[in-house]
């Protein structure tokens, strides 16, 4: 195991009160995976990746990196680097003077420091940009050099604190793609800090979502997303409807879910939620059709279109249900007679697999 977080807690005081940032955190990270810790502002993700580096000493708890304990060693004796949000560039410095410091101060000779940062340079696309400085490079090109300086180290562990936050959606989307590409490429450990769930889901091998200092779940983008554990990670992985009911009978990871104020049931996938108690029907925009699939285990559900938006390659639409509630859903491949109207009575089908039920 690469990297391992032993109940780690981190308490500040502040004007004569505790506050628990990080809560109890027990983490497994693989060797040569990405991890994201993913959550809003305040859950403890950054804190958690500061007693990572070493740059917090946690208040309680260990942490590992290939079985040794590091949780009191200084930064420096970690072997770990960061690519920070801010770039942290020397400003006076050249691409290549930049990315070759860390191995100019491990005294390396002249034409190891030389090939090393050139090799990184090329790698991670900068080529012909070595003698520039940071004012001459764009926000992408910059985030580029903190990558290869950082990447030069050899580091055991690479840490991202939301590195792409101070660039533009599109630049932002190229260059997550490149960060993957290269960390699959050099293999290396690395955990990645953000809020933005687009950028979590694109480049993790697995997702650690956190609130109020705590892991509310660990798994897969595709598990995160279609299997949430309880109703914060569902709301904050994406756009999602909750139907609330109660489980009526459960057989293995099928049951019926009973929804009083709709005077309907359900059929759904439950691993979390025994019979008789209260539970959440989860069920994504895109899961809606507006014309039933010939497969079995297809639910329905009936309301009244209170608007609807085209945007081309699909059309967004909310839905009334009878007890006030509203369904938002999403429609592809329509065809010019099938968009519904305003003030229409429409037929709602999702299939069982796409219903995951959480506890209510």
């Amino acid at each position: 195991m690469g990297l391992v977080l032993e109940n780690l807690v981190k308490t500040f005081r502040s004007d004569g009160a505790e506050l628990r940032a990080v809560d109890r955190i027990w983490l497994e990270i693989p060797s040569g995976a990405l991890i994201t810790l993913l959550g809003p502002s305040g859950c403890g993700k950054t804190t958690t990746l500061r007693m990572i580096a070493g740059f917090e000493l946690p208040t309680d708890g260990i942490v590992r990196l290939e079985g040794e304990d590091i949780t009191f060693l200084p930064p420096n004796q970690r072997n770990i680097s960061m690519v920070f949000q801010s770039y942290a560039l020397f400003p006076h410095l050249s691409v290549e003077e930049n990315v070759s410091f860390g191995l100019k101060i491990k005294r390396l000779s002249r034409d190891v420091v030389r090939k090393e940062a050139r090799d990184m340079i090329d790698l991670v696309g900068l080529r012909g940009l070595e003698k520039r400085r940071p004012d001459q490079l764009s926000g992408g090109q910059q985030q580029r050099v903190a990558l290869a300086r950082s990447l030069v180290m050899k580091p055991k562990v690479l840490l991202f604190d939301e590195p792409l936050s101070n660039l533009d959606a599109k630049l932002r989307e190229s260059m997550r793609l490149e960060i993957r590409r290269i960390q699959q490429e050099m293999k290396i450990t690395s955990v990645y800090v953000t809020h933005d769930q687009v950028e979590a889901m694109s480049i993790s091998d697995l997702i650690v979502i956190m609130d109020k200092g705590k892991i509310m779940q660990k798994g897969s983008p595709f598990e995160v997303y279609t299997r949430p554990a309880n109703a914060f990670v569902a709301d904050f992985i994406g756009k999602v409807n909750f139907i609330d009911g109660v489980v009526d009978s459960r057989d293995g990871e099928t049951c019926i879910v009973h929804a009083k104020t709709l005077n309907q049931s359900f059929k759904c996938r439950n691993l979390l939620v025994a019979e008789g108690q209260g539970a959440r029907i989860v069920v994504r925009p895109e899961a809606f059709s507006l014309t039933p699939s010939s497969n079995e285990g297809f639910n329905s559900i009936s309301g009244i279109v209170r608007s609807f938006i085209f945007l081309g390659s699909h059309l967004e639409y909310s839905v009334e249900l009878r007890d006030g509630s509203v369904i938002n859903a999403l429609e592809y491949n329509l065809s010019e007679g099938s968009l519904p109207r305003v003030g229409e009575e429409k037929r709602l089908f999702f299939s069982q697999k796409n219903a995951w039920v959480i506890p209510g």
